[in-house]
């Protein structure tokens, strides 16, 4: 019997030991095959665009590497500074993770990493690895290098994303009447309560304990809707305050409800054509059919053979559904010498949230420079009586901290706080600065689509000619970033005949290879400001690629003399690589 357990247990360890030798062959044999890999980077070399660099990684693996118990896994990370190393994703290669393309099993994969000026000259590297599933046995492949360095010419580009803090009023201001638009579905009278309709904001009004309020509402529609549809979005108005003044009203105050005529169309369509960014003769266009005898559907007919009827589909029409709440009461004012004591009480919480109206905090938040006494303030206008103002200058206050902040998590953070109040005062107060502010908050927090989204939003809601000039410069500014070059073109015709312009103008041409073209914008940017160091620079990137030695001399002398700051940066950028060793390149660093 001893004997028979002792061949047992030889035969045991026997049979583990095959297994294990079996499995580190079949590992190794992996490791092998894979090195007959085919991988694609793109772009090549990697570009950095806005706070990311985004690349596709394709993979093609030999049909031989997939067996089942195993699986063959490759890191994708990228190396800079003095070993420095940012894992930046994987790709599995198992069953249900790949096709197959012309019979090899293939990821196509997209990966990014954010960027800061110290991964300039790094490298991509791959490494693989073959696991066995149910030991977590493992055999590493060598690193493979993939890429190097970054191409940062996008980043060339001019930016304003200034969010002002709303002008302080509080004299003037503080007992005018609360606004409140709700916007509808194209031939449509419902109101949408979905988060961001208003209807929530003007509950609360209709709540608010007050002796009296004096309500007025009015309605509208574009020139391409149903007749009545604009009286029909007024009845639906009136029927859902009423309906809630009965439910809500708990304080039992004196409620006054006036229904005025429907808005023009034609009036308010020539309003906003002229506070658009439009050619002056694209304008006279459209407002000499708008103020013709034609019918309305003879109107909208010539409107439709216009050059400006894709701008009024997409900024104009939209804006003009809608219908319009218009609620009138006063409060006591307390004296202004009370505010700033009051408004430090509030914030070092001495006193009640509700001891100052958010007019008086946002007046006495204008009395401190220190942005955490601002925060605290308007923290506190906020609660007080939830309105746009409040929301729209914490968050512009978040937005300044999240600038002065180095800290990644901590200044997302910010920046998202920053969103949801500006968010929110967006609610309140739909018109173009508002939302600028929360597509530039967006923006600066790297968030492409959606401050996209929203620098049309506020192009939609129509504004001053130099608030929309602004708008349009910004949302080409991320056109370029996320490589809408010819988007970005488009959307500065309108942005006005400024330094921004002409520099970006000349950015998206540069990375269209119109190098032409692109020289004629920045030596305009050069007349706007002579000297200017990004300009020159950006010239310099031109005569580099066109292979013009003496141009990339003369305005890459320029750009260093004007901004010593240029010295280091021509120094790693990847555009001049071909000419370290040419005097002509040497020949700029010299005074």
């Amino acid at each position: 019997m001893p004997c028979y357990k002792k061949k047992s247990v030889s035969l045991f360890f026997y049979i583990a030991l095959i297994a294990l030798v079996t499995s580190s062959c079949t590992l190794q044999k992996m490791v092998r095959l894979a090195k007959k890999q085919e991988i694609t980077v793109q772009p090549t070399p990697l570009v950095a665009n806005g706070q990311l660099v985004e690349f596709e990684l394709k993979v093609a693996m030999p049909p031989n590497l997939i067996k089942d118990g195993y699986r063959y896994k490759m890191d994708v990370y990228y190396e800079y500074g003095e070993q420095q190393r940012e894992q930046i994703g994987a790709i599995n290669f198992e069953f249900g993770e790949f096709l197959y393309e012309n019979g090899w099993p293939t990821i196509v994969k997209q990966f990014s990493f954010p960027y800061t000026p110290k991964k300039n000259k790094g490298k991509l590297f791959v490494q693989g690895m073959a696991i066995e599933k149910e030991t977590d046995e493992v055999k590493y492949s060598h690193p493979k290098q993939i890429g190097t360095g970054l191409v940062t010419t996008p980043l060339l580009m001019v930016r304003n994303n200034e969010i002002l803090f709303i002008p302080d009023s509080y004299a003037n201001e503080a007992d005018k009447p609360a606004q409140l638009t709700f916007y509808f579905e194209e031939d449509n009278a419902k109101l949408r309560s979905h988060l961001g309709s208003n209807l929530s904001v003007l509950d609360q009004y209709i709540m608010d304990n007050v002796a009296t309020q004096a309500v007025t509402i009015t309605a509208s529609q574009s020139p391409d809707e149903t007749k009545e549809m604009a009286q029909k979005r007024l009845a639906a108005m009136e029927n859902y305050y009423r309906s809630k003044l009965e439910a809500l009203n708990y304080s039992n105050k004196k409620v006054t409800i006036k229904t005025l005529p429907v808005k023009s169309t034609w009036e308010q369509l020539v309003t906003k054509i002229k506070a658009s960014a439009l050619p002056k003769a694209v304008i006279q266009e459209v407002t000499t059919i708008a103020n013709s005898n034609l019918s309305d559907k003879e109107k909208d007919a010539a409107l439709q053979k216009t050059e400006a009827n894709e701008y009024l589909q997409l900024y104009v029409y939209p804006a003009l559904r809608f219908a319009e709440v218009t609620i009138n009461y006063s409060r006591d004012k307390k004296a202004d010498y009370q505010l700033y004591l009051l408004a430090k009480q509030i914030a070092e919480e001495k006193a009640p949230a509700d001891a100052l109206t958010e007019q008086e905090l946002q007046h006495a938040a204008t009395l401190t420079p220190l942005l955490a006494e601002k925060k605290q303030i308007y923290e506190a206008a906020v609660k007080t009586t939830n309105k746009w103002p409040a929301y729209h200058n914490l968050g512009k206050v978040y937005v300044e901290m999240a600038r002065k902040e180095y800290r990644t998590k901590a200044k997302q953070a910010l920046l998202a706080k920053a969103i949801h109040n500006l968010t929110y005062a967006g609610f309140r107060n739909p018109t173009a600065p508002v939302y600028y502010s929360l597509a530039s908050a967006y923006h600066v927090r790297g968030d492409k689509l959606e401050a996209l989204q929203y620098y049309d939003y506020a192009i939609k809601l129509g504004g001053n000619p130099e608030e929309l000039k602004r708008i349009f410069a910004d949302k080409a500014a991320l056109e370029i970033e996320i490589g809408q070059y010819d988007d970005a073109i488009e959307s500065l015709k309108y942005a006005g005949n400024n330094y921004q312009t002409q520099m970006n103008l000349g950015l998206s041409y540069l990375l269209k290879e119109n190098y032409e073209g692109a020289q004629e914008f920045y030596n305009k940017a050069l007349e706007l400001q002579p000297n200017d160091a990004l300009a020159n620079y950006s010239l310099a990137v031109i005569a580099a690629r066109t292979k013009n030695k003496p141009m990339l001399t003369s305005h890459l002398r320029q750009s260093i003399k004007a901004d010593n700051s240029y010295t280091v940066k021509a120094i790693e950028d990847m555009e001049f690589d071909a000419y370290r060793t040419e005097q002509a390149y040497k020949d700029a660093f010299r005074p």
